[in-house]
């Protein structure tokens, strides 16, 4: 438990919870919140956030992309090929994310200004073990025109 003895509320709607606690101690935990938006603002891990992704990049990896990635299909030469994508207007996390699949041994590549890209078939196979994506045999379909 994170904060016991202090009240936690939740309410639902439909299959939604709502959770609120408060406490003067969130910014220490989360020292990246503040006002105004996260991708006009530096968004730059403490010396102990770096630490634990050091020693946990493949949860990192995919808190990134269960929060803002997916799991897709690209079309290539008329051969559909699944890949991966993450999406963050922030260049600071944009980079953290790279850095992160860089310390598991995946390589990334940048496809646009937001979005970074894991389309390498050695790669794709490493992210549905780690996401339990049970498509992971599923690695080259052809399309019919």
């Amino acid at each position: 438990m994170l904060r016991p003895g202090r009240p936690v509320g939740v309410r639902r709607r439909g299959v939604v919870a709502i959770v609120n606690a408060y406490s003067n101690a969130w910014p220490v935990l989360f020292p990246q919140h503040g006002a105004g938006r996260k991708h006009l603002r530096p968004m730059v891990l403490e010396p102990w956030q770096w630490s634990i992704v050091k020693q946990h990049p493949a949860e990192f990896v995919r808190g990134c992309i269960e929060s803002d990635g997916c799991r897709h299909r690209r079309l290539v030469a008329g051969r559909n090929y699944p890949a991966y994508s993450f999406t963050n207007h922030s260049e600071d996390i944009l980079l953290l994310f790279m850095w992160a699949c860089g310390l598991i041994d995946l390589r990334p590549r940048r496809a646009n200004r937001v979005t970074v890209s894991i389309a390498r078939r050695a790669d794709v196979a490493t992210l549905d073990r780690l996401l339990g994506d049970d498509r992971a045999g599923d690695v080259l379909l052809r399309t019919s025109n």
